[in-house]
């Protein structure tokens, strides 16, 4: 296990980089709240991109209830199946 987001920076779209028992890789992104299960948490255009183009690999661990008794789970992509993604920010350039 890599937690590359601390080591290389927070540039590569995903957090830890790990392996499963099988030896398959595992690319996580961690997503912690202390809300419950479908408490809305932020994915940046980058982190949307790197599911889109491993989707194998990629995962996100939903983390929540972080102070009581916390519990998990990962969604696999396509990000979209399994979650409403709503634009939040916009960069806008003039024209």
């Amino acid at each position: 296990m890599r937690w590359v987001s601390d080591l290389d920076g927070d540039h590569l779209g995903y957090d830890v980089r790990s392996f499963e028992p099988d030896g398959e890789e595992r690319l996580m992104e961690i997503k912690t709240t202390n809300g419950h299960a479908r408490t809305r948490f932020w994915l940046s255009a980058n982190q949307c991109e790197v599911a889109a183009s491993n989707p194998d690999t990629y995962r996100i661990r939903r983390i929540y209830h972080f102070r009581n008794g916390a519990q998990m789970f990962d969604i696999k992509p396509p990000l979209e199946a399994g979650l409403l993604l709503k634009a939040d920010k916009y960069v806008v350039v003039p024209r």
